[in-house]
């Protein structure tokens, strides 16, 4: 059972691999921890959320999800495709 309901998901790049986005480029500072990815939980609704500190978020991750599980799976998926990976999950 997750203690929080605003956990962290650090993330890196892929040794040795450019990262990759639609639009051709990924913000840096998500890997030196200047800007962080975040999982949040609302608690009126129990669904939770992707949210960056700074910047837009990209519209994929703009949804709902029914678990924590379910998100962080979406969001590996996600990055992965992106030559970037979840290295640590701060809850």
């Amino acid at each position: 059972m997750n203690r929080s309901n605003d956990i962290i998901i650090e993330l890196q790049a892929m040794e040795g691999k450019a990262t990759l986005d639609s639009m051709g480029l990924v913000d840096q500072r998500l890997f030196t921890g200047e800007n962080k990815l975040h999982a949040k939980m609302d608690i009126q609704s129990c669904l939770w959320r992707c949210e960056y500190d700074n910047g837009m978020l990209p519209q994929p991750l703009k949804q709902r999800f029914t678990s924590f599980n379910r998100l962080l799976s979406f969001v590996e998926d996600y990055y992965k495709r992106r030559n970037i990976e979840v290295v640590k999950v701060i809850d």
